[in-house]
């Protein structure tokens, strides 16, 4: 008997041994600058400064289950209250960028998320421009898009690439904001590359569109076109964005080239003009970024920019710098 009982015991043991156990990841990426301000009347002020320090786990729970955490850090943006606006802590405040559970593979290139997921647009132009550190996507940085919300989407690549396309459900507010009403988003994005099975060039085509259903008032549709081109010596990237709710209405585009010998430098040459509505008159601005990029190893870059913003209102008084940038990752 005791025999049978040593036996059951390690029979159950050797089970337990052979499930799969979860494979976990631990990366960071840094984004940080030194800026020197060339503005009229910023008497010569520079700042170091830590744009974003991102800390990732990714677990591989099961071939096909896996799951996401980011927590990210910046400073917490101003605060506006009945008075104006307060910055309640100038310290770096940690906050959760991604927090998902994905199951994938249950079709043929497939996968689904939920949790605080990816947004379709804006993740996969950061991922094609690859200069994250240096600028946000246009989009992003007017706030017609979000990098990340909460929501669930499903999507896939199929024929080695050929065709890339995501579908979600979210709240619509981004993952930095509060859910305020009843309405949600739906977007989708589907990217077709002819040049995808091409060992060393790219040419995504990519439309998107924003359907975000407000409770009490017209719905928020956000839309957009790009084309990118990638080969070893040279990316590009342009793309158009337009919002509408109502009889209001923004647009703007943006158009970046970045030529180079990839193991030396890449220069950084991009502009964008946004008009937050266009039926007003003299409200619109353009940016330009003009600098060179080194990658010393993967995730670890640096680049030496010019960069510079004018209002359609004050031609004459752009605000501008000089800027050293850099990402770490690990």
């Amino acid at each position: 008997m005791v025999l049978l009982s040593i036996l059951s015991l390690n029979s159950t043991a050797f089970a337990a041994d052979d499930k799969p156990k979860p494979e976990v990841t631990v990366g960071g990426l840094v984004f940080a600058h030194y800026g020197m301000d060339l503005t009229d009347g910023a008497e010569n002020f520079n700042e170091f400064a830590l744009d974003r320090a991102y800390l990732t786990a990714k677990a591989k729970i099961t071939p096909q289950f896996g799951a996401r955490l980011t927590l990210d850090a910046d400073h917490m943006k101003p605060v506006e209250t009945a008075d104006g606006e307060l910055t309640i802590d100038t310290k770096y405040r940690l906050f959760v960028k991604h927090a998902y559970l994905e199951y994938k593979d249950f079709a043929p290139g497939m996968k689904v998320r939920a949790g605080v997921i990816d947004t379709p647009y804006q993740g996969y132009y950061d991922k094609f421009w690859e200069h994250r550190y240096v600028a946000k996507g246009m989009s992003d940085a007017n706030g017609n898009m979000s990098t990340a919300d909460l929501g669930v989407s499903i999507g896939g690549e199929h024929a080695k690439g050929l065709v890339d396309w995501t579908v979600g459900v979210y709240n619509g507010e981004g993952y930095s904001k509060l859910e305020v009403d009843a309405g949600k988003s739906v977007e989708a994005r589907i990217t077709v590359d002819p040049l995808a099975s091409k060992e060393k060039a790219r040419l995504p085509l990519t439309g998107f569109v924003d359907y975000h259903m407000v409770q009490d008032g017209d719905p928020i549709i956000v839309y957009a076109g790009a084309a990118g081109f990638k080969m070893p010596y040279i990316w590009f990237w342009g793309e158009y964005t337009g919002r509408s709710q109502g009889d209001l209405s923004a647009g703007g585009y943006s158009v970046s080239v970045l030529p180079g010998m990839p193991k030396y430098f890449r220069v950084i040459a991009r502009y964008d003009s946004y008009d937050p509505n266009t039926d007003v008159e003299d409200d619109a601005s353009s940016t330009i970024i003009g600098g060179v990029s080194h990658d010393f190893y993967e995730n670890i870059s640096l680049a030496v920019t010019y960069e510079r913003t004018t209002a359609e209102a004050a031609p004459d008084a752009p605000e501008h710098g000089a800027f050293l940038r850099m990402q770490a990752g690990f």
